[in-house]
């Protein structure tokens, strides 16, 4: 019933009308479509086994989940939580630049100033 009165509607309305009107919807639907969505990237810390670990989210969903240093022999957390958020915000700076995967080296990891052995 509601789409006949709506057909109806626009039979009486005027030409100029009805283009303004079709191009306001074709205009709403062509922005909708082709909106970039806003990625959100964000990292948080955790303890873990005596140590420290982070998480890597994208829009709210876990991305990466890392309860051990990279690139070290023996899979050990960080030491210290300030370790654990330099490397998730390393990885974070690759992800944004696109480099996939976004692994750390062993350079990298000594670069940061990671300690690595106890």
């Amino acid at each position: 019933m509601m789409i006949c009165g709506t057909l109806n509607h626009m039979k009486n309305m005027k030409t100029k009308t009805k283009l303004v009107l079709l191009l306001l919807i074709t205009f709403g639907l062509y922005n909708c479509q082709n909106q970039k969505k806003k990625v959100e990237i964000d990292y948080s810390v955790f303890e873990v086994n005596n140590g420290w670990g982070y998480d890597i989210t994208i829009n709210k969903k876990t991305f990466i989940h890392q309860d051990v240093i990279p690139t070290v022999k023996n899979a050990r957390p960080f030491f210290s939580q300030d370790d654990a958020e330099k490397v998730a915000k390393l990885v974070i700076e690759k992800i944004k630049k696109k480099q996939m995967p976004p692994a750390v080296s062993k350079d990298e990891i000594e670069k940061l100033g990671i300690k690595t052995d106890s």
